[in-house]
């Protein structure tokens, strides 16, 4: 098969204006050319293609069953160009083709979608690809990938960093109401004598391994995202830490409760948005991150973080 199509766009422009205005004459008028190169320009494109476009038998030239299917084709291939087109424009004033995020999945991830739906608001020609994973994972991805930005519940690193800070993010020890760590004194003893519901650190060094869990429990399950995690407490599983954006409708339904536990069943984050101070976001970078700045702050209760000082 030869990688030549033999047509051009040209001479599809030409057929979208016949049928636009409904005769030859017409699609002349429109384009600023004399009939006879329209009806030129057709006859080439038929040649072409190995197929009549238009019935000449009659009185006039009427569209055949394949001049009329090929015309929704080729409509498409002219609206694709436009859109190639467009996209390089688009990329020649400074807009990047891609910007990326990695995100810990602890942090809700309902503001960094109305972040994006923002983003994609503008029109810009960027695609923006959102990575999920969990505790060291988020730094191993931004590094591996190069990702451009991500954002980390805990993070004291020092260097080509520019952080800033989200609002605080709550974590609640919780259990089912009628596991036998809901009520009575909890020590840590008697914790590491229940299961421990963990979410795995998606970090490579830990796939093979796992990090050691908070509590040292006897026994422990590690799960792949909180969700399940959430699944796995309700059902009575085991124990475990979620955030507060998860845990309050299970806490306020009666669903969850939170463990008694003597050294405190409640702990605060502070998460961080991150990106390389060396290397500059870029038009579509600096527009993505304030937009998800914005969508964070105007949502501050989606992440429900605890006082420390409340009481389970």
């Amino acid at each position: 098969m030869s990688d030549s199509v033999g047509f051009t766009f040209d001479q599809l422009r030409v057929l979208d204006a016949i049928a636009r205005t409904g005769t030859f004459a017409g699609a002349a008028k429109v384009l600023h050319r004399v009939p006879s190169a329209i009806s030129y320009t057709i006859r080439q494109l038929e040649q072409a293609l190995g197929v009549a476009l238009f019935d000449r038998s009659g009185h006039g030239a009427q569209w055949t069953p394949a001049g009329r299917r090929l015309l929704e084709e080729g409509r498409g291939l002219l609206t694709g160009a436009e859109r190639l087109a467009h996209l390089a424009r688009s990329l020649g004033d400074g807009w990047a083709p891609r910007v990326s995020l990695v995100v810990d999945g602890g942090f809700p991830i309902a503001p960094i979608m109305r972040g994006l739906r923002r983003f994609n608001a503008h029109g810009a020609p960027t695609r923006v690809q959102i990575h999920v994973e969990y505790q060291d994972g988020v730094l191993a991805r931004f590094e591996r990938d190069r990702v451009d930005l991500m954002l980390m519940l805990a993070f004291d690193g020092t260097g080509d960093w520019h952080a800033e800070s989200l609002p605080d993010l709550g974590m609640s020890l919780v259990v089912a109401p009628g596991h036998p760590l809901a009520a009575g004194a909890v020590d840590q003893a008697r914790l590491q004598t229940h299961v421990e519901l963990v979410v795995r650190d998606s970090a490579p060094a830990f796939q093979e391994t796992p990090r050691s869990a908070w509590f040292g429990s006897e026994q422990v399950v590690y799960l792949p995202d909180f969700h399940s995690k959430d699944i796995a407490i309700r059902s009575g599983a085991g124990y475990g830490w979620l955030p507060d954006w998860l845990a309050e409708p299970g806490l306020a339904s009666g669903a969850l409760a939170r463990v008694p536990f003597a050294e405190g069943n409640q702990w605060t984050y502070h998460p961080q948005i991150i990106h390389r101070r060396s290397v500059p976001l870029g038009r579509a970078g600096d527009l993505f991150l304030a937009d998800l700045r914005a969508e964070i702050a105007a949502h501050p209760d989606a992440l429900l973080a605890e006082a420390p000082e409340r009481e389970a």
